[in-house]
């Protein structure tokens, strides 16, 4: 490790790293410390962000990724923040080019959440380290992207000229129990609209049976037909709109290295309706300890009418419960598939901070004048 990469501010040392097998090398202190996180995602792991960086950095003409990542320990040496960051420089001409600096997890909603990976004992002063350091370090960015935040620590950050983006609500459930427990506190229309979903297959004597994929030769296969179902809902047109996440192929690509990766640590749980044999509706969890997160999911638009996404979700939760879990989160977002369960709500607020380099704050504004346009659809394009 080289002795310029070191710094020591506010009583915690702060690596600055360039090279992608230092990253790595973290890996074990890096999954000890996301063990200590309140709520547990699979974004804030070792695997994910590595695997993201492997698939989804740019380096085209028109914008190029650097690394510039950190990792913050305290006075006895332990790991207690790890910041895993990149310089995003568009086009991708050094000398001339903006340099915003910002999580992994620049896609197209592939990563939900993005932010910084810390002890919570430390969190405050962790960020306070991490914004003295890149104080001094002005030239290498033009502004900062910062997600993950607590509400104080977004009103500090935030540059007042720049508009700034809103908050990303994380929605769960703390289980019972028992899942009888569950649907009691649940609302009257929540519960009959679980009533007919499983009364309107079986009133059309439809059999269905839940399969449950964890081991890593299963992966593959499940994969292809979650991208087939995921594509199907996407292309729904009289309902609520859901995007095709995964069209591109290096997200494909991606995630299916990372459930086979999950799959190979016993973290993988992909539900499958099955009908006749056939998979009609599945979705993606992953296991963080006692907490189950529902990723993206998919379904056979022939079997919409009978509202075969909340069978698979209820499915899930039942699934989640009778297997000791004490969290199960919904993902992000406020919508009225995840409302209508009563879920406990969880804000991370984002900030948007601008350079004190007078050509910083020409160019962030020039730059979002531009957004909107072909130029900037040119520009910001991630293949």
């Amino acid at each position: 490790m080289r002795r310029d990469t070191l710094h020591t501010v506010a009583g915690l040392q702060l690596q600055v790293i360039h090279k992608f097998e230092e990253l790595t090398a973290l890996s074990t202190e890096w999954d000890a410390l996301e063990q200590k996180l309140y709520l547990r995602t699979p974004f804030s792991s070792s695997t994910w962000n590595i695997l993201w960086w492997d698939h989804h950095r740019e380096a085209k003409m028109m914008i190029q990724d650097e690394l510039y990542s950190f990792a913050l320990r305290n006075a006895e040496g332990e790991l207690v923040a790890i910041a895993p960051m990149m310089v995003s420089v568009r086009p991708g001409i050094k000398a001339f080019g903006i340099r915003v600096l910002q999580f992994f997890g620049a896609d197209p909603n592939v990563t939900e959440i993005r932010g910084l990976i810390c002890d919570p004992d430390y969190r405050e002063l962790a960020v306070a380290t991490l914004q003295n350091h890149l104080r001094s370090s002005k030239r290498k960015w033009d502004w900062i992207e910062w997600q993950g935040l607590s509400l104080s620590q977004a009103l500090i950050l935030s540059t007042p000229s720049a508009e700034q983006p809103q908050p990303r609500v994380v929605c769960y459930l703390t289980l019972p129990p028992t899942w009888e427990e569950l649907k009691t506190s649940l609302s009257r229309n929540m519960k009959e609209a679980i009533r007919k979903c499983f009364n309107s297959l079986k009133r059309d004597e439809h059999h269905h049976e839940l399969h449950v994929i964890s081991k890593p030769e299963e992966v593959e296969a499940a994969m292809q037909t979650f991208f087939n179902l995921h594509t199907l809902r996407a292309e729904v047109g009289d309902t609520v709109e859901h995007a095709n996440v995964f069209k591109r192929e290096k997200s494909r690509r991606f995630l299916t290295a990372f459930t086979h990766k999950m799959a190979e640590q016993n973290r993988l749980r992909l539900f499958q309706v099955k009908i006749n044999g056939k998979v009609v509706a599945t979705r993606i969890g992953f296991v963080c300890d006692r907490h189950l997160y529902l990723y993206y999911s998919g379904y056979d638009v022939e079997w919409g009418k009978y509202s075969i996404m909340t069978t698979v979700v209820v499915h899930a939760v039942q699934w989640a419960i009778e297997n000791g879990f004490e969290y199960l989160n919904l993902s992000t977002g406020r919508d009225y598939s995840k409302m209508r369960w009563q879920p406990t709500e969880y804000l991370l607020h984002n900030a948007i901070q601008i350079s004190t380099r007078l050509r910083s704050e020409h160019l962030f504004h020039g730059y979002n004048k531009l957004r909107s346009g072909a130029l900037s659809r040119f520009l910001t394009r991630r293949k």
